[in-house]
């Protein structure tokens, strides 16, 4: 690894967060969507390269306790924290370790999933290019690798913007946020870079210093990725999650168009990366000597889903409730078709794939149950209970990182499930006033936090 990147994470912490593009449960209906048979991840055996203090790896390692998980960082800081948390909440399917990925030799694997979020164009070309060896060389024959990547497409126009940023900090001596700041109030209110700054300002500090602002960020086109992951005899299957293929906002027209302009997948996949200039993919991978079966409609009804959204092009109506109907659960396709028993099946799934590509309904390899009626004494599982006891995000049912502020934090901490709800409710008033305590609970529990 450089000098900068290594010095970068020893001297600033990367912020604890999961991925939920990332995520086996999503990331394997992708695979299975494009006919390759992996695993299912309850009994897999998956490794995350850059793994930081395991706030993505710990809450799946819960989740599939028959599987088994191992997390590497070139961070010993890091893996020191990642052990210790699963060691407190008691975790014996998953070990860290501190390994540069150049000199990793594993002694598990094969791999059926490998995670490498936040990784590829942060580093030098010669550890993307282990990367991908390494995927080919440790992915079990129907295993899939989960890479993000920064896109040429939409960092052609926020270059500049950090090349300013990066002059007034030398000018200056000002971190980050000041920089853009500064820039902000010099920068015209309609000018196109005015949006581009209050994006990276988002963001905030934690994350600039190791995304926009980092010393290596080296954004690619997706043929020039798709390139070098064959270059290593891997195959692109499409993005991770299978909402994010098509980006949001773009016309059906606009697709359409792009479509007949292409000559096959990958150049029509680039031409939406253009157009839309998107920043970001999460691509999955297989070994290009994987069996890739036919699909059909009817490998629907192997996942389950869920409703993400209920904006633009949704869904038919009666398919749409079908599903809400189940809210905030997502079940197996099977119970929807079993509602909508006097609806033709062929119709049914071809629209439920329309909802997939509207980004209106989401599939996952498994079902999630909770209720989103909070229970009278709030229990957060263990893993939740220690980030609500060191003020770190809390992951949802949906592996999102939800972070909230530091009155609330003592508040989440006493949901051991010893406290009955009217005095959570008590503590509230007195740590947070201004919280409206029980539209809050009802939140969380809408969003799967309570141990059942």
């Amino acid at each position: 690894m450089s000098d900068s990147i290594h010095e970068l994470y020893q001297t600033r912490e990367y912020p604890p967060m999961s991925h939920p593009s990332s995520d086996p449960a999503v990331s394997a209906v992708a695979a299975r969507m494009s006919g390759l048979a992996v695993p299912h991840p309850r009994r897999a055996s998956i490794l995350e390269i850059g793994c930081c203090s395991g706030h993505h790896l710990i809450p799946l390692a819960q989740r599939w306790p028959d599987s088994h998980f191992i997390g590497i960082d070139l961070i010993e800081s890091s893996i020191r924290k990642a052990n210790e948390y699963a060691l407190e909440i008691g975790l014996k399917n998953i070990q860290f370790q501190a390994v540069d990925l150049l000199n990793y030799q594993p002694k598990n694997g094969p791999f059926d999933f490998i995670i490498a979020h936040g990784f590829f164009s942060w580093v030098p070309d010669a550890v993307k290019a282990a990367l991908l060896r390494f995927c080919r060389e440790h992915l079990s024959p129907t295993g899939i690798a989960t890479v993000s990547f920064n896109l040429e497409s939409g960092w052609k126009s926020r270059q500049p913007v950090i090349e300013k940023a990066r002059a007034i900090q030398q000018a200056i001596g000002c971190d980050e946020v000041e920089s853009l700041q500064i820039l902000q109030n010099l920068t015209e209110k309609n000018h196109p870079e005015a949006s581009i700054i209050l994006d990276m300002l988002a963001k905030g500090s934690e994350i600039l210093a190791f995304d926009d602002f980092s010393p290596i960020n080296d954004p690619w086109p997706l043929d020039r990725f798709v390139s070098a992951a064959a270059h290593h005899g891997l195959r692109w299957l499409g993005e991770s999650n299978p909402n994010e293929n098509i980006p949001r906002g773009v016309s059906s027209e606009m697709i359409g168009e792009l479509k007949s302009n292409a000559a096959e997948a990958l150049s029509f996949q680039t031409a939406m990366d253009e157009h839309s200039g998107r920043t970001f993919r999460s691509g999955v991978l297989c070994r290009d000597d994987a069996a890739l079966e036919r699909v059909s409609t009817n490998i629907a009804l192997d996942f389950s889903v869920r409703v993400v959204s209920d904006t633009g092009n949704r869904v038919e109506k009666a398919l749409f409730e079908a599903i809400q109907s189940f809210a905030p659960a997502a079940v197996p396709m099977c119970n929807v078709l079993n509602v909508m028993k006097n609806d033709d099946q062929r119709v049914v799934l071809r629209q439920l794939f329309e909802g997939v590509h509207n980004a209106s309904i989401q599939l996952r390899i498994e079902p999630v149950y909770f209720s989103e009626e909070p229970p009278d004494f709030p229990k957060l599982d263990a893993f939740r209970l220690l980030c609500a006891r060191n003020q770190l995000p809390l992951v949802d049912a949906w592996h999102v990182p939800c972070r909230f502020p530091d009155a609330h934090y003592p508040v989440l901490a006493a949901m051991d499930g010893t406290r009955h709800f009217d005095d959570l409710a008590a503590l509230s008033k007195t740590k947070c006033p201004e919280l409206a305590f029980t539209p809050w609970l009802r939140h969380l529990a809408a969003r799967g936090m309570f141990a059942e």
